[in-house]
């Protein structure tokens, strides 16, 4: 047994079975369809995209997520070999459904919760795993226990009943399962099941009793103590049945045969005139007068007797000898206890509990006795003529029995006690009954059979035709003629030492496998199976542990069992398995246990090797089947408990199964709490298996990967995603990684990248961080280390980046609606329409308004340029495509802009062609432009690229996919600037490659602000810093046209506005001296009105002034 319980064994010698060495490697989960046997590539990765001003329509480039080789499926890969036919291979989803974020208390099958914390005591060194399974077996006792009770009180709802009744018995099942698993593998002493066969007898020197020779037996030969163990177990099941029972107890006077001596009395006094009755009643009272005189009992004495018979088979059914003896002494038959206890007071060979009972004899008492009569008359030779007798006795009960209908059960009691196992058939109700018969009798005349020739062989006969005389013999049997006289040469021989007799032996199958076989075949387990399939599937693992049949039994058997489909009880509408979810959890638990108590079979070279390969392969599998139920189920904290156990490929599907349904349907707390508790367990069983330090960070970081290559859910759950790296500090640094990388994607996205990455920066990681952004990039920065400090003013540039991108998309919205509103209006107004220059003057204030915050929103751009934060950006993605392998791709889709589906913009999804026409025709127009663009690369680079543009695949609907493979560093440098180039001059629809938006947001902005009569000097060099060295080269030519054109257009609106401020400049001047001279002119018409009184004085005013 290995210290290491329940451990994964293909992880070496250091656990408790072999590693597989260089076996195949089987069932990879999502494995790739390798074509030719060719080893499969690693998934193309490199730019993922172009960033498109939201009202410039762009192709949308996204990642490849590289099918079929994506980066999950290449951590489950662990060889080449395909799954064989009998393997379980899971396609990534789950059986079972349920809702995946149900509540944790209060769930419908609580054992699961109890079962784990059963496992968990394991896992904490808390318990043994021989002790778990003896748990596991109470934890199912106990709830159908409660399932019954229940049951009991739902009669009136039949369904409701039978339903709860049908999950107690397979909860039972389940019981008697693992209770078997116990008896065969818990101990592993010499002194189970049979115990020691009792103390030595003091001053008898190492003389041993024929118990002690049946222990020592059993002990030494596995196949006996293999029945042994089963029969144990049997007798186990039967004893806890039996105190389950409330049976009416019987009477001290039951026994007697009272009523037949009252009977016969009253026809004693009636001088015979008792009723014809009395002449078919027995006329004596001693045990063997109704075999000798055929005649009956009195009938309430045949019940009464009957009633006992029964109760006895069920006492020694139970392996409870003692208390049958005690049972009939206690009713007033003391000579049928000394029968049955012919054998001794715990039975011949008492087993489990009755060994126990019976080692605790005191040896100078009981033992001492035992030694002293089996040295006096031949120990095994006493037990075989005391088995013989119980023959005879089974076989005159018997044959009265079939005679009268009644005493079968004393036929079978001591046709069991006789190794008579056709006598003992007729009373088996059960399939444990017809199992517990065949193999107690085969059991029993194998041992005493070796016990006989183990005496012979060491000159220990005993009296043999002494014993007994022949006409003692004859007498016994009823005369020596007829069948009497082969009674009694059967008798003479087993007093020779032949026992077990040969009607018995013919009877018996020769090997313990078979016995178990004919017991299964048997028509008493045919009809008292019962129980229905949940019962006849335990069957079957009971039946495969038995036999050793532990490949058979998970293959095949489990694998059917929890895969089985169609369209049968329980089976999905869409196909899903129909596997109960108890079967699941007993299957995973029970892989745990073939683990842990060694029970799978070794490794071993050529078939072997591949059948170790192909068991361990497939119980890993099951117990991912588990994890996935747990998952479904919403019992989300046990998932780590179980996924320990899983080899790394399996753990990481699972996780990252689990990841996102949790993003899909949980809370960010939800997904804190699944992180932790994985952290929590992952930590505590590292370097046990192939769990390492980091488990949980690993896991993650691999999770937010992949996501990276997932069309679904658009660029919003590649932003969700990176939730997963900041839930500890050990992650810290691979979350500022990741941001760093999904920040460059996002800026190659659109608006609906732009939409990703302020989600990410403003709303996913603080949640996540449970603090502001700023405080985590600070936190990294003082750590002191310099690529550190570099990523956090990365992260901190592409925050304010994105920040201005979100602003503009907001201002855009704004001005693009005012924008139609003053053209809707001046159309108004050129119609004719009333009201129409008002609403146009009315839109034009609201312009200038506008103009007002949009000369913060430049100047902060500006500033944004100025402070050369765009080269922090530029050199982190120059850095990042050093690290690129040998093929840059893209997956393009179409844009639309503004116009795009609401979706689209907000980053949920990712917009893609109608049609496959479409898809091709963008397909054909890339193949042509690299073609185009690799005409100018120098003729080195392009012997060492191959470019191809086509559909995406089946996974990726609606896309374009291009790659270009480079032989060198060179080549791939080459690649990437022939892609942009590709992608943003040569075709009509021109993208744009990251970091170019800046300038050009600022360009628009200026153009916007001339447009709306602003004619300030701000953003004015702006045209002078895109043409620097630095930023140059970050421009193709058709976006240098684009912002050239910006520019010019800002320019000339901005000289309108001047030319219209002047010309309204020049107008008012002359208005001014007009509004003048009316002035003067008022002023001295009301000097003439003062001086009114005089004509001459008049004429000299008028004279003076002059004409105006």
């Amino acid at each position: 047994m290995n210290d290491l319980p329940f451990g994964n064994p293909l992880f070496g010698r250091s656990l408790m079975s072999p590693g597989s060495g260089d076996g195949p490697s089987l069932n990879p989960v999502f494995s790739p369809a390798t074509a030719g046997g060719g080893a499969p590539t690693a998934p193309p990765s490199s730019a993922v995209g172009l960033l498109r001003l939201g009202f410039m329509p762009r192709p949308a480039l996204q990642p490849s997520p590289g099918s079929p080789d994506d980066p999950m499926e290449a951590m489950e890969a662990e060889g080449s070999g395909l799954p064989p036919g009998g393997s379980l291979a899971v396609a990534g989803a789950s059986p079972g459904g349920g809702a995946a974020l149900a509540g944790f208390g209060g769930r419908e099958r609580p054992e699961e919760d109890e079962f784990a914390t059963v496992l968990s005591a394991v896992m904490r060194g808390e318990a043994g795993a021989a002790e778990a399974v003896r748990e596991y077996a109470a934890v199912c006792r106990q709830r159908a226990a409660a399932l019954k009770e229940l049951a009991s009180s739902q009669l009136q709802r039949a369904a409701r009943h039978m339903a709860l009744r049908e999950q107690a018995e397979e909860l039972e099942g389940e019981a008697a399962t693992w209770q078997l698993l116990w008896f065969l593998h818990g101990r592993a002493g010499r002194d189970f099941p049979a115990g020691s066969g009792g103390a030595f007898v003091d001053g008898a020197g190492f003389s041993k009793t024929v118990r002690q020779r049946a222990a020592d037996l059993l002990f030494a030969d596995a196949a006996l103590n293999r029945c042994a163990r089963t029969v144990a177990w049997l007798e186990y099941v039967a004893g806890e049945a039996l105190d389950g029972e409330h049976a009416a107890p019987l009477a001290s006077s039951d026994g007697v045969w009272a009523d037949t001596r009252r009977r016969l009395d009253a026809a004693a006094a009636a001088r015979g005139f008792a009723g014809r009755d009395a002449v078919a009643l027995v006329t004596e009272l001693d045990p063997d007068a109704p075999s000798r005189q055929h005649k009956a009992l009195h009938a309430d004495d045949a019940k009464d007797e009957e009633r006992l018979a029964a109760r006895l088979f069920r006492l020694l059914r139970a392996g409870r000898v003692a208390e049958a003896c005690q049972l009939c002494e206690a009713v007033g038959q003391p000579w049928r206890a000394a029968s049955l206890g012919g054998g001794g007071v715990h039975g011949a060979l008492p087993l489990g509990a009755a060994a126990e009972a019976a080692d605790g004899l005191d040896p100078a008492g009981e033992q001492a006795q035992d030694l002293a009569a089996e040295v006096e008359g031949g120990g095994a030779l006493l037990r075989a003529l005391w088995r013989w007798s119980c023959l005879q006795l089974a076989e005159r009960a018997g044959a009265a029995a079939e005679a009268s209908g009644a005493g079968l059960h004393e036929a079978a009691v001591y046709a069991a006690l006789g190794c008579h196992v056709a006598r003992v058939l007729p009373v088996c109700t059960s399939w444990e009954d017809a199992c517990w018969a065949y193999l107690r009798c085969w059991l029993d005349a194998a041992v005493d059979g070796a016990l006989l020739e183990q005496q012979a062989a060491e000159g220990e006969g005993g009296p043999g035709d002494g014993l007994l005389a022949g006409d003692a013999l004859a007498s016994a049997a009823g005369g020596a003629g007829g069948a009497g006289a082969g009674v009694v040469q059967e008798g003479l021989a087993v007093a020779r030492g032949s026992w077990p007799v040969s009607r018995v032996r013919d009877a018996l199958p020769p090997t313990f496998e078979e016995a178990l076989q004919a017991a299964i075949s048997s028509r008493a387990a045919a009809t008292g199976g019962g129980g229905g399939g949940a019962a006849s599937r335990y069957r079957r693992v009971q039946a495969a542990l038995v036999l050793g049949q532990v490949q058979d039994l998970v293959c095949r058997s489990l694998v059917g069992w929890i895969t089985q489909q169609g369209t049968g009880d329980g089976a999905g509408a869409d196909g899903a398995p129909a596997c109960p979810p108890g079967l699941m959890r007993f299957a995973a638990h029970l892989a745990l246990a073939l683990w842990a108590l060694d029970i799978a079979v070794t490794e071993g070279d050529g078939a072997a090797g591949t059948a170790y390969a192909q068991l361990h392969d497939t119980l890993q599998r099951v117990l991912q089947v588990y994890c996935f139920h747990l998952i479904d189920t919403g019992a989300h904290r046990l998932v780590p408990l179980y996924a320990c156990h899983l080899r790394a490929g399996l753990r990481h599907t699972t996780y990252q199964i689990f990841f996102e349904q949790q993003l899909a349907q949980g809370t960010m707390e939800d997904c804190r709490a699944a992180y932790q508790a994985a952290a929590e367990w992952f930590g505590f069983w590292r370097g046990r298996g192939d769990v390492g330090d980091g488990e949980a960070a690993l896991i993650a970081e691999k999770a937010a990967q992949h996501s990276r290559f997932e069309v679904g859910g658009g660029p919003l759950l590649r932003a969700q995603s990176a939730r997963w790296l900041c839930f500890e500090a050990a992650t810290a640094a691979a979350a500022l990684r990741h941001a760093n990388q999904l920040c460059r994607e996002f800026a190659l996205g659109g608006v609906g990248g732009v939409a990703a990455a302020t989600a990410l920066l403003s709303e996913v990681m603080p949640a996540a961080l449970d603090a502001p952004l700023e405080r985590f990039i600070a936190g990294l920065e003082g750590q002191g280390e310099a690529t550190l400090a570099g990523e956090a003013a990365e992260l901190r540039c592409w925050a304010v980046y994105f920040e201005y991108e979100s602003e503009f998309g907001g201002w855009q919205q704004l001005y693009s609606a005012a924008v139609e509103e003053l053209q809707a209006a001046e159309e108004a107004a050129a119609a004719g329409g009333g009201g129409a220059p008002q609403a146009a003057a009315a839109v034009r204030q609201q312009l200038r308004e506008l103009a007002g915050q949009t000369l913060p929103l430049l100047q902060a751009m500006l500033d944004f340029l100025a402070q050369r934060s765009l080269d922090a950006l530029v050199g982190a993605g120059a850095a990042a495509a050093a690290a690129l392998p040998g093929e840059v791709a893209v997956v393009v889709g179409p844009d639309s802009g503004l116009e795009a589906a609401a979706e689209s913009l907000q980053g949920a999804a990712f917009a893609a062609f109608g049609s496959p026409e479409e898809q091709q025709a963008e397909a054909e127009a890339l193949q042509g432009a690299l073609a185009a663009a690799a005409a100018g690369l120098p003729e080195g680079a392009q012997r060492q690229l191959a470019a191809a543009a086509g559909p995406a695949p089946d996974d990726m609907p609606g896309l374009v996919t291009v790659a270009l493979e480079c032989g060198t560093p060179e080549a791939l440098e080459a690649a990437a600037l022939l892609l942009s180039r590709a992608l943003k001059g040569s075709l009509p629809a021109a993208g744009r490659g990251a970091a170019a938006p800046g300038p050009l947001l600022c360009a628009a902005l200026r153009e916007a602000l001339a447009f709306m009569g602003h004619c300030g000097p701000e953003g004015s060099e702006l045209a002078v810093v895109a043409a620097s060295d630095d930023l140059s080269v970050l421009f193709s030519p058709a976006e240098l046209a684009e912002l050239l054109q910006f520019e010019r257009a800002a320019t000339v609106l901005q000289m309108r506005n001047r030319e219209q401020q002047q010309q309204k400049g020049a107008d008012g001047e002359e208005q001014q001296r007009g509004e003048e001279v009316d002035v003067e002119r008022g002023r001295r018409q009301q000097q003439q009105q003062a001086r009114a009184g005089g004509g001459d004085a008049q004429q000299g005013i008028l004279a003076e002034d002059g004409p105006l």
